[in-house]
């Protein structure tokens, strides 16, 4: 596996690398990277930025707002912070989290630390002195163009409090009740180290764990990466994305992940549609086509998201179309 660094904490550039190292540079192996970024809120691909993001509040303290390529939910980075990413050749559609997590898992406990898999897509580190875990690692993944990409979340020294902050709406008593409840589910690795460590020397104990080459940027390779990054990534278009009205909303939630999907329909037939949320495996925008022009019974839009079944990660499309109609 090579590994690559992106020298950058900026979230627009380092999400471009990812997409040039998936998508447009072969580098004949493998890819891992570890990288940082500067406080930033990052969304899923399927999510409405305005609802998930404390807008005046990031505004106020510089934080970047950006979406990933992957399903999943909102979470927040800081230099505090490290992100991880597995690009790997597929031949399959579905989502695989434990192939990803298992050596994640091996190199943490090479450090003595106690963590195991949970939930759908975390890592939990379990102190000593307690019976319960404490998330440290979120992860979400995507597939495309016969590739993988993987990444994920590892709070080594995070700023919890502005964790919160940043993601939750500006009330002050919501805001309060979300930092405790946070900080009742959720722990830095940093202080729970047999041997203390600095940032750097994490980072290359994962590295030196995971890869055993090292791929060095080229001025083409850097060029190429801000380019993406200017065309997409860095722009409002990618990062709010557009809201429209509609006259039917659905909140459905699943042991998969949750969509709220958005229907205008006239004449007993949809003419529009809209979905969002934090879902894996099925771009939102196939199913935002498979619902529009269709009869709008529970039988025909079964019908219509069936070409899904087995793709929705621990979400089936019977389901789905009931909890539309219910």
């Amino acid at each position: 596996m090579i590994y690559a660094e992106t020298n950058s904490t900026v979230p627009y550039y380092n999400f471009a690398c990812e997409y040039y190292l998936a998508f447009e540079k072969n580098l004949g192996d493998d890819v891992f990277m570890l990288w940082q970024n500067e406080p930033s809120v990052i969304v899923g691909q399927y999510q409405n930025t305005l609802e998930e993001v404390n807008m005046q509040y990031v505004s106020d303290r510089g934080i970047h707002v950006a979406r990933r390529l992957s399903g999943g939910g909102t979470v927040y980075h800081d230099l505090g912070c490290w992100l991880f990413t597995f690009i790997t050749k597929s031949d399959r559609d579905g989502i695989n989290f434990e192939k990803f997590l298992t050596p994640i898992l091996a190199s943490l406990r090479d450090l003595g630390l106690d963590v195991r898999a949970t939930g759908r897509n975390d890592i939990a580190l379990y102190p000593a002195e307690s019976d319960r875990g404490y998330k440290i690692s979120g992860n979400s993944q995507f597939n495309k163009n016969g590739m993988t990409v993987h990444h994920g979340t590892l709070l080594f020294d995070t700023d919890i409090d502005e964790m919160v902050r940043a993601t939750t709406p500006k009330d002050y008593k919501i805001t309060s009740k979300a930092i405790k409840s946070v900080r009742e589910r959720v722990t830095n690795i940093r202080p729970h180290l047999t041997r203390d460590m600095t940032g750097e020397e994490f980072r290359d104990h994962i590295a030196n764990h995971l890869a055993d080459a090292k791929y060095e940027f080229t001025s083409d390779d850097i060029r190429r990466i801000k380019e993406i990054e200017h065309e997409k990534f860095a722009t409002d278009e990618w990062n709010l994305g557009k809201n429209p009205a509609f006259d039917i909303k659905k909140d459905l939630h699943f042991e998969g992940g949750s969509l709220e999907i958005g229907l205008t329909v006239k004449g007993g037939r949809i003419v529009s549609a809209g979905v969002s949320g934090d879902f894996f495996g099925t771009d939102a925008n196939e199913l935002t086509d498979a619902l529009s022009g269709v009869e709008f019974t529970q039988e025909a839009v079964g019908a219509a998201l069936a070409q899904f079944e087995g793709k929705l990660f621990k979400i089936s499309t019977e389901a789905l179309a009931r909890g539309i109609f219910e």
